[in-house]
């Protein structure tokens, strides 16, 4: 019986929790060998320039942010725990369409490459002919994908990276396969005509922006701190990379001040009154 991806999860857990005598020798070698490039891929020297590149995987993002990867020359280094997030974050996605075969799903066209308008990039899978992009959460970002927020709140552009595979299919809906990193909690979220946004205009739009020698406007407003009168920059903005470029007027032109708290360091761009603990040079 042919299954339909609507039922991929209750399939998945099904198979988790009743368990199955005997794998597909074929499902077992496509594991192995999408492991075997995974770690190829992670020990190998980061040899890419993407700068000035623009990607289907990022097209999604906000204008500024897109701005300063096209812009700032600067190629930043891989670090040793970026690497290793990437790593197994690769191998959670192996690891999870491997799932999807056995639960009796079938798995089609992994890292297939896709195009518009010479903009290009690769899918993670097509599952029962659908395109489909797996995504390794926090709590904090699997919530998003739960709570259908991400369509509201998505600054690292998983919609229009989504939108882009899918309309290089030729295909009108897609969805996201989200996997909670602490909870090992599986969703399924599908992305439809109403909510992608049209990759083609934007990709048209990010060529000119891109070129302009004005930087785009902020992404995000920063917000109060407490009732101290001090600012923070909004939680988006600490995950950027650009946040001390982007940020280089806060504090009357001194740039962003960041101390440190119990669970993660705070970015001031304004301060009335000073912190009471410890302030890191950045």
């Amino acid at each position: 019986m042919k299954q339909k991806i609507t039922t991929l999860i209750p399939d998945i857990h099904k198979l988790l929790t009743d368990g199955k005598e005997g794998f597909s020798e074929k499902n077992i070698q496509e594991f192995f060998q999408a492991l075997r490039g995974d770690i190829e891929e992670f020990l190998s020297p980061d040899t890419r320039d993407n700068k000035g590149r623009l990607r289907m995987s990022a097209i999604g993002k906000h204008d500024r942010q897109l701005w300063y990867e096209f812009n700032d020359k600067k190629k930043k280094p891989i670090s040793a725990q970026l690497k290793l997030r990437f790593f197994f974050g690769n191998l959670v996605e192996s690891f999870i369409l491997f799932l999807v075969q056995e639960s009796g799903h079938k798995v089609t066209d992994r890292q297939k490459e896709v195009v518009i308008d010479s903009i290009k990039g690769h899918i993670d899978a097509k599952i029962d002919g659908v395109v489909v992009d797996v995504k390794s959460a926090s709590d904090f970002g699997f919530k998003k994908f739960k709570e259908h927020t991400l369509f509201t709140d998505d600054p690292f552009g998983y919609v229009g990276q989504l939108s882009g595979y899918v309309q290089a299919e030729g295909g009108n809906t897609g969805y996201f396969l989200a996997y909670n990193k602490s909870t090992a909690e599986l969703c399924l979220v599908e992305l439809d005509e109403l909510t992608m946004i049209d990759a083609k205009k934007r990709i048209a739009d990010l060529k000119k922006i891109m070129n302009q020698s004005d930087i785009p406007e902020k992404c995000y407003t920063d917000k109060p701190d407490g009732k101290s009168g001090n600012r923070v920059i909004d939680t988006n903005c600490t995950f950027c990379d650009y946040r001390y470029g982007c940020w280089s007027d806060a504090n009357d032109g001194e740039g962003l001040r960041v101390f440190s708290y119990s669970r993660v360091p705070k970015y001031f761009s304004h301060i009335e009154r000073e912190p009471s603990v410890e302030e890191l040079l950045m």
